[in-house]
């Protein structure tokens, strides 16, 4: 076998060596045979699953390997979920984490801030409108990441095109091509007229003609239309444990020599890659001949991990993409796909330069822990919690048992007379008094439940979740890692999206969404274009006391602080009202621009009321300065102060009423003096210091 070092391995050739890519995706997996015997162990773990089970959660001799259980045939056997509880309460931790961060392009060779708030809308809306398999696919990965120590996610540009039978008119193309028309009327140019459709249509020449038949005799025909229906970048989570593979010495998966991507096939999808992608049709009749339908590799560690597969195992063709980085002639570093069957020698479907312009290999992997730099060293939740989770079983099956015994005592009675029955209302025939007694059961110790309540303490400490005798900071900091560490990953997976996007995407679609007219300022870019993706999410807003509490504190520094008037109170309030109320702030807020429309509405109401003689009322809680405003713009008026010296009712009301709303504003001063300590400096004043 060739060795890493073999300078032929550096350079790409015209034909791969199938048989050494074979051979190196059979060592890869022996390799990493350990890591993945601890890939089961997570699963067995998380989903509670050992030998000897049974159905009603006790221990059975007659489904236990040695024929014995222990302590007695019938004890508790209980399923303590204690690690899949706590993946479970992660991925939904960092799901809503992810639905509410919000994601913002920096340019990293430029400092057009417009440019990239144009990018950064169009990523969010690419995410959520086009990319429909995102969160599924972030929550997959997700529970591959805690489950398993790694999260993995496959990023391509999938092109799919789907061919339809279309119905065309002899009368429709008289419109359009009169004189194709009448030669297809005529057969004057048959041969030609077939040439062409068979070139046009990819159809072959015998279908050409009878198209052409069709629309002679009958003046309808049916032609093969290809349209696209997938034109965007996509992602897909993969098992680290089963779908992709990194030599187990890796350190930068980036910078590995090789990385196999497995996939499942159906015999459909294999014959359709022969026209779709240039499939080698030898090739993929091999994989079929010698494949028969071949099952999963017997080196992946379990088939009840192969969730995905919907199909049977024996239906599906296990193909392999290799992906390379290698040299060209001119010594030009590039990713080289080669896709084989590993029982296939020295045959394959393709071999090419994915022209990607990132230039990196279409994977973004991660690890749970950075304990070392090796790629495969990460453990798990389950592989950490599971001495704690399996302390919680013993624990609880005993404190089960132990009320089991309470429940029904053993039974003591004389050798070879046992009574007949027991239970409420049973007639046991009288023997002497004392020979059927209850044995003494083990008194109740409440140390039991003191355990099982530390095992919890400990187990919430370590993964950091808020809970009592938790340190609250240690939690929040912990999760906010957890957080950060995902949205790392997402930044890197966003680059290749976008970078996949700047390269195939459609131009039109960029401007028909963004809005924008500019072409040379707001094109997509040239591919390669950098920008910096980052999401920004704080842990504290899953508390609302706390979050609350840092409202109260802005609120309070607020007036005094804010003199040139930055702070947006608005949305202050909303996000106080949400973190009481959560989804209704949007409800219960109107807009500032409303809010300010509907108090001169209600002051120019209230100013023909006064007019029209109604006393003034006014309301203690109210836009007393906008309102004030308004009524001292309208009593300026030259025609009203004329009016209200000449009537004094009307004087006297305007005087009611102005006093009414500067008691008001006095009395919401007072109320700012107390809390501050402090005269509120106002608008458009300064205070003595700032004076001097």
């Amino acid at each position: 076998m060739q060795s890493a070092a073999d300078p032929e391995l550096l350079y790409v050739s015209k034909e791969p060596d199938i048989n050494y890519l074979a051979e190196t995706y059979r060592r890869t997996q022996a390799d990493l045979g350990e890591w993945l015997d601890r890939r089961q162990r997570d699963y067995d773990v998380r989903n509670c699953m050992w030998s000897g089970q049974s159905d009603d959660f006790k221990k059975h001799s007659s489904q236990s390997s040695t024929g014995e259980v222990f302590p007695w045939d019938g004890a508790s056997d209980q399923m303590i979920r204690m690690c899949d509880n706590q993946i479970n309460k992660c991925v939904a931790m960092v799901m809503n984490a992810a639905r509410q961060a919000h994601i913002v392009a920096t340019p990293v060779e430029s400092e057009d801030i417009e440019r990239s708030n144009v990018i950064s809308m169009f990523l969010r809306w690419m995410i959520n409108t086009k990319m429909e398999e995102f969160y599924d696919q972030l929550e997959l990965g997700l529970n591959h990441f805690f489950e398993k120590g790694l999260m993995c996610h496959y990023v391509w540009y999938d092109s799919q095109e789907l061919k339809q039978q279309q119905t065309i008119r002899l009368d429709e193309i008289a419109q359009a091509l009169p004189q194709i028309a009448q030669a297809i009327q005529d057969g004057s140019m048959d041969e030609e007229l077939s040439s062409a459709m068979k070139d046009q249509f990819k159809v072959s020449k015998a279908k050409a003609k009878g198209m052409l038949r069709e629309l002679r005799k009958e003046g309808t025909t049916t032609i093969p239309v290809t349209r696209q229906v997938i034109n965007r970048p996509r992602i897909k989570a993969l098992a680290p444990d089963e779908d992709v593979f990194w030599p187990n010495y890796t350190i930068d998966p980036q910078e590995a020599p090789y990385v196999f991507h497995v996939l499942h096939m159906t015999p459909e999808q294999l014959r359709a890659k022969i026209s779709s992608e240039g499939w080698d049709e030898e090739f993929v009749e091999k994989a079929m001949e010698l494949a028969q339908y071949t099952q999963r590799d017997d080196t992946l560690y379990n088939v009840r991990q192969m969730d995905e597969v919907i199909r049977d195992d024996d239906e599906t063709i296990r193909i392999l993409y290799c992906y390379q980085r290698l040299l060209d002639e001119d010594d030009v570093p590039g990713i080289y796909c080669t896709i084989l069957h590993p029982d296939v020698p020295d045959l394959y479907a393709k071999h090419e330069l994915l022209d990607y312009a990132h230039g990196k290999y279409p994977f973004v992997i991660t690890k749970y822990e950075q304990t070392n730099k090796r790629l495969y060293s990460s453990r798990s939740i389950p592989e950490i919690g599971e001495p704690l989770q399996q302390v919680m079983k013993i624990e609880t099956d005993a404190l089960i048992d132990r009320q089991s015994l309470a429940t029904l005592p053993p039974l003591e009675h004389p050798l070879g007379r046992p009574p007949t029955k027991y239970g409420p209302g049973v007639r046991i025939p009288y023997r002497t008094p004392g020979e059927i007694r209850w044995s003494n059961t083990p008194p109740f110790d409440g140390g039991n439940i003191e355990v099982r309540r530390y095992i919890q303490e400990m187990f919430d400490k370590y993964f950091g979740n808020f809970a009592p005798g938790v340190d609250q900071v240690e939690s929040q900091n912990k999760q906010q890692a957890i957080i950060n560490k995902v949205f790392t990953h997402l930044k890197y997976v966003f680059d290749q999206v976008w970078t996949l996007y700047q390269q195939y995407g459609p131009d039109a679609e960029f401007f028909r969404v963004t809005g924008m007219q500019d072409i040379q300022k707001f094109s997509k870019g040239r591919a390669g274009e950098r920008f910096d993706f980052y999401l920004q999410f704080d842990v504290a807003t899953q508390d609302p006391q706390q979050m609350l509490e840092r409202v109260k504190a802005i609120a309070e520094l607020a007036p005094a602080l804010d003199r040139s008037g930055t702070l947006d109170t608005e949305k202050l309030l909303q996000l106080a009202v949400g973190q009481i109320m959560p989804g209704a702030s949007e409800k219960i807020i109107i807009p500032k621009e409303t809010a300010s429309q509907k108090a001169v509405e209600e002051e120019r109401q209230t100013i023909a009321e006064l007019v029209a003689g109604v006393p003034p009322n006014v309301r203690p809680q109210d836009a007393h300065e906008l309102k004030m405003q308004v009524f001292q713009q309208w009593l300026a008026q030259p025609d009203i102060q004329q009016k209200a010296q000449q009537d004094q009712a009307l004087q006297d009301r305007i005087q009611n009423y102005m006093q009414q709303r500067n008691f008001a504003i006095q009395q919401k001063a007072n109320a700012e003096i107390g809390r501050l300590g402090a005269q509120p400096t106002q608008f458009g004043q300064t205070s003595q210091t700032e004076a001097a």
